[in-house]
């Protein structure tokens, strides 16, 4: 008798930015956040200039991707010379999909057990 064990991860309809922020904002419903803000929240471990520049591109395309779809909104800002937001939070339509996102499943584990004598 064999017994295998198999997981699978189940992709989302959200990348794993966009879920990170929807997340984020429905755990801080109160806050007043923004790209900055976010990039430091997400994505602390970012270090070298170049690593913070990276996933403060990365907090921007999920927040511009999330806006678009009328799950968040917030103020566009220019500061140091670029485009991003400040005061985001979210939207009903995006308090909803969060909490859809928060319950759905994410992966999936299965035992399978052979009876059969392979020899």
């Amino acid at each position: 008798m064999q017994n295998e064990h198999f997981e699978m991860n189940l992709p989302g309809k959200f990348s794993p930015t966009e879920e990170a922020i929807l997340g984020y904002f429905y755990a801080h419903p109160d806050g007043s956040i923004g790209t900055a803000g976010l990039t430091e929240a997400l994505k602390p471990e970012q270090r070298t200039p170049e690593q913070q520049q990276q996933a403060f591109d990365e907090i921007q395309y999920g927040i511009e991707t999330l806006a678009a779809a009328r799950l968040v909104k917030g103020k566009r800002v220019s500061k140091s010379g670029k485009v991003q937001y400040v005061e985001l939070r979210l939207t009903t339509k995006g308090e909803a999909e969060a909490i859809k996102e928060q319950r759905r499943l994410k992966n999936i584990s299965v035992n399978v057990m052979s009876l059969a004598d392979n020899g």
